[in-house]
């Protein structure tokens, strides 16, 4: 391993959000790049960005396999004591038949970031060892499109949210896998914070920097007959189908974006109808069973006065799916009707609904938390209800609308004005 600072050498690009070539100077350590006409992230390094990585990982898969073993939670209610395993969420989800909701389950909280976090140590570990064979270029490739769906922190939230609403009933006691659960989710969110698509890919490929394409920097790249390799990051022809570093297939958009967002977002619309209106808890307490739908958890809590939790269910499960259908709507409508005013302001919009897309698996998390920790028979036990499949399925297809939407659309502009332009004007 060599003692030089690691850093990002000066290159042109191709923003993915807006479509602007963008002259890059050299990123060193601890900085970033954004993009001057859209502000978006282009690239960035963390301090040490091929040992702390590989460190984190390592760190990150032992705390995993820990909170696997070791008892989570141990609860206490009429002389009758139950200890749940973290593993029982997905399992006690499966028993009552929702099998399909359980595998989804057991991805997106245990399969999908325990995958994330050894394709990372094995990247950069053969980083650090000077290898580079040439199957690293697919788990890459499988690691930018998972980490997306991994939801560890969503459940995190989700843990807490079960504390409070079983406080008042119960007796509860953290075990040792909460807590190594606590330390896991820093430990994870800091690989993935750390890893930028640039500098491995970089690592991966052979890349030529484009400075002779400098005097092109602020144009669109379309209208300049460049488009980018959405998974290496290299510039190519607009006459290309195969990347020239990575190999793989050269898009200029996204193939029937705006349609298959659409779609996605019109079968979200109709699964949320079920998913607010059905029962996604059931509660049989003393013989009697009792059903709740979202809005009824959100009311239960403002009720026992646990205000922030009702906020943060009301939020996540109710108010996130509205918002994240209603900007995409209205960002395919701007682009329909040919609205390129504020396009700034817009990407801004994307990334929100980028970043909120899997919070909204909140509740459907409680539930099988409630359900895996409360099986105490004829005194009390909980079942989900089918609102909880209905409801898995608005934040799949909303996130599934989110990936299909092709933001550069936003940056069209029918009169052929360039990006900067464009902007300039939207200012």
């Amino acid at each position: 391993m060599s003692n030089t600072p690691e850093k990002i050498s000066e290159h042109v690009e191709i923003c993915p959000y807006c479509d602007t070539v963008i002259h890059v100077p050299e990123v060193v350590e601890g900085r970033r790049f954004t993009c001057d006409v859209c502000g978006s992230t282009i690239t960035g390094l963390c301090r040490q960005p091929l040992l702390l990585p590989f460190v984190y990982s390592l760190v990150s898969m032992f705390l995993f396999l820990c909170v696997e073993i070791m008892p989570f939670m141990k609860i206490t209610m009429g002389g009758i004591t139950v200890e749940m395993n973290i593993r029982e969420t997905v399992t006690a989800i499966v028993d009552e038949d929702f099998r399909l909701l359980g595998v989804f389950i057991y991805c997106c909280m245990q399969l999908f970031p325990f995958i994330c976090l050894l394709m990372v140590a094995v990247i950069y570990g053969c980083f650090l060892s000077g290898r580079n064979p040439r199957w690293l270029r697919l788990l890459a490739r499988l690691f930018f499109r998972l980490k997306e769906w991994s939801m560890i922190e969503v459940f995190m939230v989700a843990t807490l949210v079960s504390m409070v609403k079983l406080i008042s009933m119960v007796d509860m006691s953290l075990e040792g896998g909460f807590y190594c659960f606590c330390i896991f989710i820093f430990f994870y969110v800091k690989v993935v914070s750390s890893v930028d698509q640039g500098f491995v890919w970089g690592k991966l490929v052979h890349r030529d920097n484009f400075l002779w394409l400098s005097r092109l920097a602020g144009r669109r790249a379309n209208e300049c007959g460049y488009v980018r390799c959405e998974i290496c990051e290299a510039m190519n022809s607009s006459q290309s189908t195969v990347c020239c570093s990575c190999g793989g297939r050269v898009e200029a958009r996204k193939k029937n974006s705006q349609q298959r967002c659409i779609a996605f977002l019109v079968a979200a619309m109709i699964m949320y109808v079920p998913a607010n209106t059905m029962p996604i808890m059931i509660t049989e307490y003393m013989g009697s069973a009792t059903e709740s739908t979202i809005f009824d958890g959100v009311i239960y809590m403002w009720e026992t006065g646990s205000y922030p939790v009702a906020i943060v269910i009301f939020v996540a499960s109710i108010a996130v799916p509205i918002v994240k259908i209603a900007i995409l709507l209205s960002l395919c409508y701007c682009i329909y009707f040919h609205r390129f005013k504020s396009n700034k302001y817009k990407t801004r919009l994307y990334h929100l609904t980028e970043f909120i897309g899997k919070w909204s698996m909140v509740d459907v998390f409680v539930v099988a938390i409630l359900t895996a920790m409360i099986k105490m028979g004829s005194l009390m036990s909980i079942y989900p209800g089918a609102a909880a499949l209905s409801f898995c399925a608005v934040v799949v297809l909303t996130m599934l609308s989110a990936n299909s939407f092709d933001s550069r659309y936003l940056w069209e502009n029918p009169k052929g004005e360039t990006a900067a332009a464009g902007q300039k004007e939207s200012e």
